[in-house]
């Protein structure tokens, strides 16, 4: 059909020369964004992930989302390719978050209130 496209075709489309998002909003959200049309955001995104990825493209970006799902591992590939952050990172975090590691609880007997 004409309006259909192969799952390959919209891998090979390089993300990073559309502009519509920055490396860490594309971790963060779990998105690889492949065209824009009038006001569409075509994106790669997984099951999990897709509520949130089209939550912040109508908010944020202003814009009705078109998701196109995609595995984890195809996802996580795609975005180490288009928005490599030095190193992979859990999807769905922030950079910050995805290194914060928690402190260790020390029980001294004393309390902050």
């Amino acid at each position: 059909m004409k309006g259909e496209r192969s799952e390959e075709s919209s891998m090979n489309n390089p993300a990073s020369n559309i502009g519509a998002v920055t490396s860490r909003q594309a971790w963060q959200f779990a998105m690889v964004p492949v065209e824009i049309k009038d006001d569409e955001l075509h994106l790669l995104s997984t099951a999990k992930f897709a509520p949130r990825a089209m939550r912040f493209v109508r908010h944020v970006l202003r814009m009705r989302p078109c998701v196109r799902l995609v595995s984890e591992i195809a996802l996580r590939d795609r975005l180490i390719q288009e928005f490599d952050m030095g190193g992979s990172m859990p999807l769905g975090m922030s950079p910050g978050v995805a290194r914060w590691k928690p402190k260790k609880i020390s029980d001294n007997g004393s309390s902050r209130i």
